[in-house]
């Protein structure tokens, strides 16, 4: 046999076994996303992907199964993956759509709606496009003012430990001002003591030098 024939063999060979490689891996992700479990899906439509010949698109299997294990990074990711490859508007604004739903699952509310309005451009009269469009822009109006409320108790917690502070600060000016005149007062009552106790001194003297004249009979 010739080398020809031998590397010609080989090559139908080894491309037989990569063709039964991917669809075998086909097989297990969709029986493994009918049963529910869409993280072994992703693992597998993937290899199958990585695969499979250049003309088979898995990407809308591969996206639907993420978004099914709720990896909503991936799956917006994936969505967006899918719309490139797509060439119909209708099959754009699907994908389009989808990328939406993920990306609200995010609360990522301004991806959703540039992604519904690309939808829409695609797809002008798909209502449940615009009922997604309608609720990420509620949704969105809602985050606002929550995030807005929550900014104003913050303000109002932070005025009002700041009005704490100052209170506190000023109790304590008092009590250091309240001090000497505590002093002032106790330094008047001994001054005060000392007073009268001289005086007691002095009357008690003056006595004693008027009993003397008194008896003291000077005639």
């Amino acid at each position: 046999m010739s080398r020809v024939l031998i590397v010609l063999f080989s090559l139908i060979f080894v491309s037989s076994l990569s063709a039964q490689k991917w669809i075998d891996s086909l097989e297990v992700a969709r029986k493994a996303y009918k049963s529910g479990d869409y993280e072994k899906a992703v693992k597998y439509y993937k290899s199958a992907q990585n695969h499979a010949p250049e003309d088979v698109d898995l990407s809308d299997e591969i996206a639907q199964s993420t978004y099914r294990s709720r990896d909503f990074e991936g799956a917006e990711k994936a969505f967006q993956q899918s719309a490139t490859s797509k060439k119909s508007k209708e099959e754009k604004a699907k994908s389009q759509h989808n990328t939406g739903n993920a990306q609200m699952k995010k609360k990522d509310y301004d991806g959703a709606i540039a992604s519904y309005k690309e939808s829409l451009r695609n797809n002008p009269n798909d209502p449940e496009t615009k009922y997604n469009l309608s609720e990420a822009i509620r949704q969105k109006k809602e985050q606002e003012k929550k995030n807005q409320k929550e900014q104003q108790n913050q303000e109002n917690q932070q005025q009002n430990n700041s009005n704490q502070n100052s209170n506190n600060n000023q109790n304590s000016g008092s009590d250091n001002k309240k001090m000497p005149n505590k002093q002032a007062d106790k330094m008047l009552d001994d001054l005060t003591r000392q007073e009268a106790a001289t005086k007691r001194r002095l009357g008690k003297n003056n006595k004693g030098k008027s009993s003397s004249n008194k008896s003291g009979k000077d005639w």
